[in-house]
Formats: structure tokens, C-alpha cells, sequence
């Protein structure tokens, strides 16, 4: 399983210190930073502008958007940070106005471009056009917004949904399966084939962290 540590907060020594423990397990290559801007959901967090002042070592990340307009925060991103260590930018459709352009940018700074669907959005919220430029399509198991939240059930058949259409492509996307995973979840997730998560408050709340990681890996 790939882990991708799940980083939400309005707090930059808070994201350092998540950074810091994610860069010590040798485990773990990419972390997600959570971008929410008090609209999408009612939480606020940093923005691009922030990323500078943290340190991630020899870590890459992604950034998950739940935001009005993520392409704004895409050129935010492009202005205020050093390119290197973004390995991609996933937008939640929700509030997104057009797809097309939101990827194309992505795809000009050779990031891999990813859309996400919050619980309750159907698949057919992505434009057809879309999924031929898209190298990651994140499903929320929860609402997306708020760490902590409890795991859904219903993601279960969207999952089979998803691999159905991916399986029709002719390159691969990524499936990333994100919001309120813990250890019961995993062997439902692995029976369908799943090999990528996002898990936040079960790691930042764990007493040992490398312990676990190792049950999510």
C-alpha cells in the first residue's frame, strides 16, 4: 500500500512537525498538503504562499485543493514555491469552473495533474476530456474538508465505479482513496484493489507514528 500522510492545518510549526516525523520513516517518499479555504469547507488552512517557509527535507508533496477556483492557487503555488518537490495537484471539481484549464496548467510545470470527488459527487462530475490529461483521481471517503471525520461506506461502490471506467483508459491513473481510514478499513480497501491512501488524523493522533504507518503500508 502507498501511504500518503495527510497534512491540514492553519498551522505552519504544526506542518513542520508532521513534516519532520513523515521525513524520518523511510516509508514514506510524498506527503499531501491540504489546501481548504473556509469556503469549500468550513475549515481554513495555509495557502501556497505559506509553503516556503517549510522545510521538507527530502520529501515531495502533493497538494489536495478543496477550494473556490483551484487553478488560482495553482498560480499561487507556481509564484511563491520552489517547483521542484511538487510531485502533483489535485483539485476537488466541486468548485472548480473548467476543468480543461485547472490540468493543462498542472501539466506545463511537469506535475501530474489529479481531480478529487468529495463523497456524494458521481463520477460523471469529470468531463470526459479530462480524464485522458489526468495522472491521479482521488475518491473522498468522507466529506471532504475536515479531518477526522468517520469513514463511509458508500464509497465502496464508487470504488468499483472508478476502476470500471479506468479500466477503459489507455493509460494509467492513479487511484487514491482519501478521508477517515483507519487499520478496520484496510482489508475492504486492499479485497478491492486498492493501493493508495491519504490517511491524516489516524497517524497525527497515534502515540507511535512509525507503529502506525506500518499498519497502513
Amino acid at each position: 500500500m502507498t501511504l500518503y500522510p495527510s497534512l491540514l492545518s492553519d498551522s505552519v510549526s504544526e506542518l513542520q512537525k508532521q513534516l519532520d516525523m513523515s521525513g524520518e520513516i523511510d516509508e514514506i517518499s510524498t506527503v499531501q498538503i491540504d489546501i481548504v479555504d473556509g469556503i469549500f469547507a468550513d475549515t481554513v488552512t495555509i495557502t501556497p504562499a505559506d509553503i516556503p517557509r517549510l522545510d521538507f527535507g527530502e520529501l515531495q508533496y502533493d497538494l489536495h485543493l478543496m477550494t473556490l477556483e483551484p487553478l488560482d492557487y495553482v498560480y499561487e503555488l507556481v509564484a511563491e514555491c520552489d517547483k521542484t518537490q511538487v510531485r502533483a495537484c489535485i483539485a476537488q471539481v466541486e468548485k472548480l469552473s473548467y476543468q480543461a484549464p485547472f490540468l493543462e496548467e498542472v501539466l506545463q510545470h511537469q506535475w501530474q495533474a489529479g481531480l478529487s470527488l468529495d463523497l456524494f459527487t458521481p463520477l460523471s462530475a469529470i468531463d470526459d476530456a479530462s480524464w485522458s490529461q489526468m495522472s491521479v483521481l482521488q475518491l473522498m471517503s468522507i466529506e471532504a474538508g475536515v479531518q477526522g471525520s468517520a469513514f463511509h461506506p458508500r464509497i465502496f461502490e464508487k470504488i468499483v465505479q472508478a476502476q470500471k471506467r479506468l479500466a477503459h483508459l489507455d493509460h494509467l491513473i492513479e487511484l487514491i482513496i482519501d478521508g477517515g481510514i483507519h487499520e478496520q478499513q484496510l482489508p475492504q480497501l486492499r479485497q478491492r484493489g486498492i493501493t493508495s491512501i491519504a490517511v491524516g488524523s489516524a497517524l497525527w493522533t497515534a502515540t507511535d507514528i512509525v507503529a502506525a504507518v506500518n499498519i497502513f503500508l
